[in-house]
């Protein structure tokens, strides 16, 4: 009787962990996320509705929606003075207007990516609800693309405008300055826009990066771009791209996907093809008008920033390069010498190293020319971690910078440099020794600038060879006494064969003028060398570190030797940009030699 019941116990046993190891909770997966943005099932009164004579309409989806950024997202062409008023009800969109409608006008309702469903926030993009309070509704298009005058960057959210010469009052260019645009849309991610249900007319195109919200060019600091002429909308006519094999493809693809979900991604991608097939068919089929957008310079000259980032230098930067500036301290005698001026490479920027010992708060009038002088009060910034008794600050060092320290030395283009982080007021070069292999020499040393922060060591130097430039203890000298310790700094040279070349022929024969070349790295963060062009010819960029560069041409219309901004009001579009089609691949010990018309 004991060896069944053993039996059955080690059968309940085992039973028991079975199940209960079956038994896990696991959560349902609930299937593929909804990717599929609500769909328009009716409109009330129906799209493209004409004698419209209501004071609003309905919009119904297939599932619940919600409404996003409707300030900045939802707006009407041509735009009336009052906001709309939408609302949701159910599974609809009530929108209101809150002006009277004029006569035999087509409106447009742009509701950008304010719309999306409930759940998931699929938005649906580029909806917009078009009716006219005439017999017609207007059909005729307009389209180009926006960037950034100096770069090229795509302009993304920008409102591009259209006027139209109905004021009686108001010059024809002058109304983006005076009054809101007839009509009205936005540039999508790539800087694209798209005008549509225009009438037959001649306006002014415009854009604008609004900053208070009334469509208006009235503020200096909002960026803007304009069309030299007027330009014409035209009607576009564009056959639905055949799709047949693209959804046979996909639907091979999709197999494995519930019946549901598998029709709305088929559905989702043959509509994003079609979008994108007729885009790209338009783009080649009519015209494009590019803008190029920019932010007017204030003709007044202004102190944009002043720091006083520590004791021994002041810090102050300009709208526009100063010719001539005058710093005169209020809290203190300023008969004698207390500071050593240095301007920047375009004069928009002035360091003042100060003499003055133990100053660390500065009351300065600043005058620039005829302007209102600027009266500042600073004081030195605080320094954030305690020093360790007995141990030097770096504000308390005098640092030196090698030219050659990270990459070497370019010998066949660069100098080397060796820049002192503040101005020197003694130095001893004899004592400054350069180790060659087994050799120690003196070399010859000169500075590079009158205010004796930069000095260049001159040598005839070797291919790849490493050098060591020993610096003994306290043979410089900056403002305020400070000095440094021992210092060895070794750094390399350079085969000749590390570097690549590019050779550039320029034709400008159809664009004469004076360009500024500049070569770039790919992403524009640094500027690696700037020749300046009149005529046509070759232009060498030699010994160039093998990587991917980019060459862009200023058009240097007023030959200052920088790029200038444009001015609505004078109708002057920024100084042109040209960039090379392609980038350029620099390869070690090889030339590339390419041509540019």
């Amino acid at each position: 009787m004991q060896r069944p019941a053993r039996l059955f116990s080690f059968f309940l046993i085992a039973t028991t962990i079975l199940l209960s190891g079956c038994a896990n909770v696991v959560s349902p997966t609930g299937g593929p996320r909804d990717r599929t943005p609500p769909k328009v099932t009716a409109c009330n009164p129906p799209l493209n509705t004409t004698w419209f004579k209501g004071s609003a309409f309905r919009i119904d989806f297939d599932e619940f929606v919600t409404l996003k950024n409707q300030a900045t997202e939802v707006y009407i062409s041509p735009p009336l003075k009052k906001p709309l008023d939408a609302r949701l009800h159910g599974k609809s969109l009530v929108v209101k207007f809150n002006d009277d409608l004029d006569t035999n006008l087509t409106y447009s309702i742009t509701f950008g990516n304010a719309i999306a469903d409930l759940t998931e926030g699929n938005i649906l993009k580029g909806f917009n609800y078009v009716f006219s309070t005439g017999g017609h509704v207007d059909t005729l298009s307009l389209m180009g693309n926006l960037v950034s005058a100096f770069d090229h960057k795509p302009q993304k959210d920008v409102f591009v405008e259209l006027y139209l010469d109905n004021n009686d009052t108001i010059a024809f260019d002058s109304l983006p300055i005076k009054v809101p645009p007839y009509y009205i849309t936005k540039t999508d991610e790539k800087g694209n826009y798209i005008f549509n249900n225009l009438q037959h007319n001649k306006f002014i195109l415009f854009a604008l990066a609004d900053l208070n919200g009334d469509l208006i060019f009235n503020q200096s600091a909002e960026k803007i771009a304009f069309y030299d002429s007027l330009v014409t909308p035209y009607y576009i006519t564009v056959k639905r791209a055949d799709t047949a094999k693209k959804d046979t493809m996909l639907q091979k693809k999709q197999r494995r996907l519930p019946a549901n979900v598998q029709e709305a991604e088929l559905q989702r991608k043959a509509d994003s093809a079609h979008v994108a097939d007729s885009i790209n068919l338009i783009h080649q089929l009519y015209p494009s008008f590019p803008l190029f957008q920019f932010e007017e310079s204030d003709s007044v000259q202004r102190l944009l920033k002043s720091t006083f980032p520590k004791e021994g230098y002041a810090l102050f930067k300009f709208r526009f390069p100063v010719q001539q500036v005058r710093f005169v301290p209020l809290n203190f005698d300023s008969t004698a010498s207390w500071c050593v001026e240095e301007y920047s490479k375009h004069r928009d920027s002035v360091t003042l190293w100060i003499t003055r010992p133990q100053t660390d708060s500065l009351v300065l009038k600043i005058m620039t020319g005829q302007n209102v002088p600027d009266t500042v009060t600073l004081e030195v910034q605080k320094k954030s971690k305690p020093v360790k008794p007995g141990k030097k600050s770096m504000s308390e060092q005098l640092a030196i910078d090698n030219s050659a320290r990270s990459f070497g030395l370019n010998q066949y283009k660069n100098k080397l440099l060796l820049t002192f982080s503040w101005p020197l007021i003694r130095w001893n070069f004899s004592k400054v020794l350069l180790i060659e292999e087994k050799d120690t020499l003196h070399p010859a040393i000169e500075f590079t600038d009158s205010l004796r922060r930069t000095i260049v060591v001159n040598h005839k130097w070797k291919e790849e060879k490493s050098y060591t430039i020993l610096i003994p203890d306290s043979i410089f000298t900056g403002i305020g006494n400070i000095s440094h310790d021992s210092l060895r700094l070794p750094f390399k040279t350079r085969a000749e064969r590390d570097f690549g070349n590019l050779i550039l022929s320029m034709n400008m024969d159809n664009r004469p003028g004076q360009y500024i070349v500049q070569l770039t790295n790919e992403k524009e963060t640094g500027i690696y060398e700037e020749q300046i062009v009149n005529k046509s010819g070759k232009i060498h960029f030699d010994f160039l570190v093998p990587g991917v560069y980019k060459v862009k041409a200023i058009h240097d219309r007023n030959r200052n030797g920088r790029w200038d901004t444009g001015s609505y009001k004078k109708k002057l579009q920024p100084e042109e940009v040209i960039y090379f089609p392609k980038l350029i691949d620099i390869k070690a010990n090889w030339d590339v030699e390419e041509d540019w018309n």
